[in-house]
């Protein structure tokens, strides 16, 4: 008797087939993956918008609250309230780039979190050495342990500012000084404390749907140009990139 034979198959794939079928998933591929992305910058963007609500409470209930002076520290700029030699001495420059309002809200208890988004500038955490510039509430001043000139720097961070307002300049030159809010020429009155989110390295697209989603629609940007109206302003990309300046409030 004959053992039993098998029959293997042999048969694969043609040439054709896997042509068919690489083709299918290119298509699929350029159907879907802008999809995606336009679904993961719009997350990003809400993210933002939202972020921007929940400060502005923060500062709100910050501006009320017991033991405070009824208004906002600057934190750039000029006018920085600080406490000790030291820390007073030290360069507008050098108090600047150490204090940030998000601290502060920390500090007294307006903020459950540090500001953190998707969008921008992924850097969480400040260059330089020594120690950080704290808020005394006590003393309504920042302060340093022990007092020193600031050698922190927080500028790669998206973080909330405050500093004088400057009407002169133009919104996406202000580095958030100055907001178009009404319409394409009223600029913010002077003797103002304009309070801010500072987001850095926003892609230009990012930069420009945020500017759609938050301004109203009278005060679009042009895409790829500066925006100078609205509650977001920031300058023209270079490299692809941008500093994004959302308004929260000005007193």
């Amino acid at each position: 008797m004959k053992p039993t034979q098998r029959l293997h198959s042999t048969q694969g794939y043609s040439l054709l087939e896997l042509v068919l079928v690489l083709a299918i998933v290119s298509v699929l591929v350029g159907l879907l993956l802008p999809k995606g992305f336009d679904a993961l910058r719009n997350a990003r963007i809400q993210q933002a918008a939202k972020t921007a609500e929940t400060l502005k409470t923060a500062i709100t209930e910050f501006i009320v609250m017991p033991g405070g002076n009824g208004s906002i520290p600057r934190t750039e700029g000029t006018g920085i309230p600080c406490s000790g030699a030291a820390l007073s001495g030290a360069t507008d420059a050098a108090k600047g780039n150490g204090a940030r309002l998000d601290a502060v809200l920390l500090a007294a208890g307006k903020l459950e979190r540090p500001v953190s988004l998707r969008l921008g500038s992924q850097f969480f955490a400040s260059t330089g050495t020594g120690n950080e510039m704290t808020w005394s509430q006590s003393a309504q001043a920042f302060v340093m342990t022990p007092d020193a000139a600031p050698l922190r720097n927080w500028s790669a961070v998206t973080r909330v500012e405050a500093r004088s307002s400057n009407p002169t300049l133009a919104p996406s030159a202000a580095q958030g000084a100055n907001f178009r809010l009404r319409d394409t020429t009223t600029n913010l009155s002077a003797n103002l404390v304009v309070t801010y989110l500072v987001i850095p390295n926003v892609p230009a697209r990012d930069a420009y749907e945020l500017a759609l989603s938050m301004n109203a629609p009278q005060l679009a940007p042009v895409e790829g140009a500066a925006s100078d109206t609205g509650i977001v302003a920031y300058a023209a990309p270079v490299n692809g990139v941008t500093d994004v300046y959302v308004h929260l409030a000005d007193i």
